[in-house]
């Protein structure tokens, strides 16, 4: 335990900040760490696309999204580098066509600092999942017994510890179709948008001839 950094209440070796945003790998603890709060990061997207979907009546659209970033949260926190970065690519696309629909005054882009915020964090868990990939390689064997156990005392810890453990098996089966559906639509309108802006070429009007006669 103590070879690799770990102690009976282990702490991070970053400040919360930092693992948000640009997070260091340094041991076991760090690994289960990152990979908790990229599951959360996208839980939480998956929440708030979801609600503002529906509120602006986009309701099976909504939940297909919320779906897809809920699935990709368990393969986040299964430290699946592919599940990350076609997730982040997804919402990368998806905002340069909401800022872009809004720029051309076709519809609201909503507020750019929380996409801003959402993009680094999702981002960050690209990086994230590639150092704990990384650190867990051939050359740097880890005894099982000194992984750090998965809590699963409270509702939350069920829900990022045990289920991505026992769902993305199956269900990485299901995601990756849908985000890949996701990515080439948010492309497709990325690319129509400035198409629908264009100016139309209107017909020319048929002339008419004015006769002016003098007053009698």
């Amino acid at each position: 335990m103590q070879t690799l950094g770990l102690s009976s209440t282990p702490q991070p070796t970053d400040s919360m900040f930092k693992r948000l945003f640009w997070p260091d790998i340094e041991n076991q603890y760090d690994v289960d760490l990152v990979g908790q709060q990229g599951f959360w990061v996208c839980f939480a997207v998956a929440v708030l696309t979801t609600v503002v979907s529906i509120v602006t009546g986009q309701t099976v659209l909504g939940l297909i999204i919320g779906v897809t970033y809920f699935l990709a949260g368990l393969g986040v926190r299964q430290r699946s580098v592919a599940a990350a970065a076609l997730i982040f690519s997804c919402y990368f696309v998806d905002r340069i066509f909401q800022l872009e629909s809004m720029w051309l005054g076709l519809g609201a882009g909503g507020n750019p600092l929380v996409g801003i915020v959402a993009t680094m964090l999702l981002f960050a868990n690209i990086r994230a999942t590639i150092l704990s990939r990384r650190w867990q390689t051939p050359e740097t064997p880890v005894d099982v017994s000194e992984l750090p156990v998965r809590s699963t005392g409270s509702f939350g810890d069920k829900l990022s510890n045990a289920l991505p453990e026992a769902l993305w098996p199956k269900t990485r089966y299901i995601f990756y179709p849908l985000a890949s559906v996701l990515l080439l639509i948010s492309v497709a309108g990325v690319i129509s948008v400035p198409l629908m802006k264009r100016p139309r070429v209107a017909g020319r009007a048929p002339s008419t001839t004015l006769t002016v006669r003098p007053p009698r």
